[in-house]
């Protein structure tokens, strides 16, 4: 029988120290980095995400539309392997995409044992530059950055109601491959509430590569520090997108099939009309918060 975590908020009992009054950026920036690093990372995880996307004509305006989306996703954190889908309509294996993780509530997990391939020919960079920042067996070790490191205008801002050091971050360096630009760092527990960063991306493989923005921010959902929402914008000539991305109803199971994580095992189970594998899961999870 499959242990389910449900999905609801848990205390956390990583101790949470707050730095000396006259603790520099640098040493926010560093402890924050190893408050990350302190939650566990699970094996696998399932979620949905809500995707309010808004489309605006670029140049001269002439007004802009929306819509909303819901897709399911799951991921292996060993790999960053992800499979994502559309709800299944009935009740059979949906078509899905199953590729490298860019973007969800694990992005930002720094273990040396999550590893996300290199998306082929370095065009796609939505990843935050967090990747020499990991832990070498028991030994939390944080690189040294390859930033400047300031306060923003204010000393003290507000994240969701909580009090957070605005620390902005410019690259030494090639600002490419340094693009952390901003964090908002819990005074309190120096946990990341939030962060803005800068990459490329394209939708779809087949799409061109734009420029783009990107805000996230941070809760704790069993037990783990998490992504539960991002926002990013893609520009696609000679329309400009902006994207608001809700991360819903996650949940980690034990274990998960490795056919969901290979495209030609996926697709041999999707021909042979087999359940809806990832609806029948969500829908344990929302039968077992419910009780």
């Amino acid at each position: 029988m499959m242990r389910w975590a449900l999905a609801a908020l848990a205390m956390l009992l990583t101790p949470a120290i707050a730095p000396p009054q006259t603790a520099s950026t640098q040493q926010i920036f560093d402890q924050s980095l190893r408050r990350l690093q302190s939650y566990p990372v699970p094996p696998f995880a399932v979620w949905t995400a809500t995707w309010h996307i808004r489309e605006r004509p670029m140049g001269y305006y002439t007004g802009e539309s929306s819509s909303v989306e819901v897709y399911r996703y799951a991921v292996r954190l060993s790999d960053g392997m992800e499979n994502v889908s559309d709800p299944s309509a009935n009740g059979k294996l949906p078509p899905a995409t199953i590729e490298p993780e860019f973007l969800g509530p694990f992005a930002w997990t720094m273990r040396s044992t999550v590893r996300v391939p290199p998306v082929s020919g370095g065009e796609v960079m939505m990843l935050p530059d967090v990747a020499g920042l990991k832990t070498i067996a028991s030994v939390v070790a944080i690189a040294k950055p390859s930033y400047t490191i300031g306060r923003g205008s204010q000393a003290v801002e507000y994240v969701d109601g909580r009090a957070a050091y605005h620390l902005e971050l410019r690259p030494a360096d090639d600002p490419r491959k340094h693009n952390l630009r901003d964090l908002w760092i819990d005074v309190e527990t120096l946990d990341l509430l939030k962060a803005h960063f800068v990459g490329t991306y394209r939708p779809v493989p087949q799409a061109p590569v734009s420029p783009t923005d990107v805000t996230v921010y941070f809760r704790a959902v069993l037990g783990c520090w998490v992504v539960t929402r991002a926002l990013w914008t893609y520009d696609d000539p000679p329309i400009s997108y902006a994207f608001d991305v809700q991360n819903d109803e996650i949940g980690l199971p034990a274990t998960l099939p490795d056919w969901l994580f290979d495209s030609a095992a996926y697709g041999v189970h999707e021909a042979a009309g087999e359940p809806d594998y990832l609806g029948v899961l969500l829908e344990q999870m929302r039968k077992a918060v419910k009780q």
